[in-house]
């Protein structure tokens, strides 16, 4: 089965989910992250181009957007660990 979601941020998202292969749940947890990260990405692009415009243009927000691309960036890493660590 296909699950979709929809943020507030306008657009949707999909991963499969399988019934009856994990009655411990991990399945669906390993789904539910390996989405977040792929999400996750998503965004830290979109904030890189908004970071690069924003300098461009002399606006100091840029600073805090890099800065926050970096935090992105770590919590990227233990997500994409934490799914190597769960297959």
């Amino acid at each position: 089965m296909l699950m979709k979601y929809y943020h507030k941020d306008g657009h949707s998202h999909s991963h499969g989910h399988a019934h009856g292969e994990n009655t411990d749940g991990t399945a669906k947890d390993l789904a539910i992250l390996k989405y977040m990260l792929d999400h996750n990405r998503q965004h830290a692009l979109e904030l890189k181009d908004m970071g690069a415009r924003l300098a461009q243009s002399g606006n100091a927000a840029a600073v805090l957007i890099d800065e926050a691309i970096e935090a992105y960036d770590n919590a990227n890493e233990k997500l994409a660990e934490a799914v190597k660590q769960i297959i």
